[in-house]
């Protein structure tokens, strides 16, 4: 985790920039905003990346050798590059006249192009940071940061191994891929880069609070150390649903107790305690509160718990009592 900190040395640069090209003339003007970002990383860098705008959000993917180590992790020598790409982004996002929101940087390994880095950043998170308005240690947990399979990758081979059950040639099998198998990701997890072509979307700011809060009950759960000697970190996914009546985060998790069974109905209650706390720190850090309830699926005890808006908003200032403000589909503390 202390190596993920890369975004925050770019910071202090980032703001220099910003300072010294805050003129009325955009740095990336909206109309040539991909091959502006092209020329910097090639003249600056010598990187040779992609780049795409869709909607609000921006994608920059670089294929990079030596990315993965012989462990398939980061290797040392790839931070220096990922910063570099995330030092750009950031000076891009800041210095266009261009409406964007987002952006989403891809990393993957020459040799192994399966395997992929995802860096996706809010913008006005990242001003937040280069003012000093959130801390070092906020930035860090409101970047979303992921090493996954590429989705496209993923779900063209297993395709291709029916294809080839079925003996279907090759000319068909793409006619088939491009019509119903090579479409844009409808989920921030399906977003890559695969065979000259970016799979992304235009995110929005409720599915990248929903990834969040995933993100940071992994990030506490796996990285403080009581959490993690009492609870075993299975996963945690989140997505935000707008309904015609009702608006609302669904939230599943598997989080096993790990203490004596004695033991398990505070543990439970402080696991939903811990899971509360994250999501008040997001929908409150971020003064959203456009859902009516968040909606968590315990699954290792199949229970679902439901906690109104103004509960998950109000728990943190308010104390407010886990057991009072939970409602279960069955006895849970």
């Amino acid at each position: 985790m202390r190596r993920h900190c890369f975004t925050f040395p770019v910071i202090a640069a980032v703001a220099a920039y910003a300072l010294f090209t805050s003129g009325c003339t955009p740095t990336y003007p909206k109309e040539e905003l991909p091959s502006a970002v092209q020329t910097v990383f090639k003249e600056e860098y010598n990187m040779d990346v992609e780049v795409t705008v869709l909607g609000s959000t921006i994608g920059i993917y670089y294929p990079m050798e030596g990315l993965l180590d012989v462990g398939l992790g980061i290797s040392e020598e790839s931070w220096d590059t990922i910063s570099n790409l995330v030092l750009v982004a950031s000076r891009v996002v800041l210095s266009t006249d261009a409406d964007i929101k987002f952006y989403c940087v891809i990393a993957q390994d020459a040799r192994l192009p399966e395997l992929q880095v995802v860096i996706i950043k809010y913008v006005e998170d990242v001003k937040r940071s280069m003012y000093r308005n959130i801390s070092r240690g906020e930035s860090f947990k409101r970047t979303l940061f992921s090493v996954n399979l590429t989705p496209q990758a993923k779900k063209e081979r297993s395709v291709n191994k029916v294809f080839e059950k079925l003996g279907v040639e090759e000319p068909t099998r793409q006619k088939i891929m491009d019509e119903f198998f090579r479409s844009p990701p409808t989920k921030l997890s399906d977003i890559g880069y695969w065979r000259d072509q970016f799979y992304i979307k235009d995110i929005t700011l409720e599915e990248f609070l929903a990834a969040q809060i995933a993100s940071r009950i992994k990030l506490e759960f796996k990285g403080e150390e009581k959490l993690e000697q009492a609870f075993d970190f299975k996963s945690a996914e989140a997505e935000y649903t707008k309904g015609p009546q009702h608006n609302k985060f669904d939230l599943k998790f598997k989080i096993n107790e790990q203490k004596a069974s004695t033991e398990i109905e505070n543990l439970k209650r402080k696991k939903i305690q811990e899971i509360l706390k994250i999501i008040n720190r997001v929908v409150y850090g971020y003064k959203f509160k456009d859902f009516d309830a968040v909606v968590m699926e315990d699954q290792m005890e199949n229970v679902t718990l439901s906690v109104s808006m103004q509960n998950v908003y109000e728990f943190t200032r308010e104390n407010l009592p886990v057991e009072e403000i939970v409602h279960t589909s069955k006895p849970y503390f």
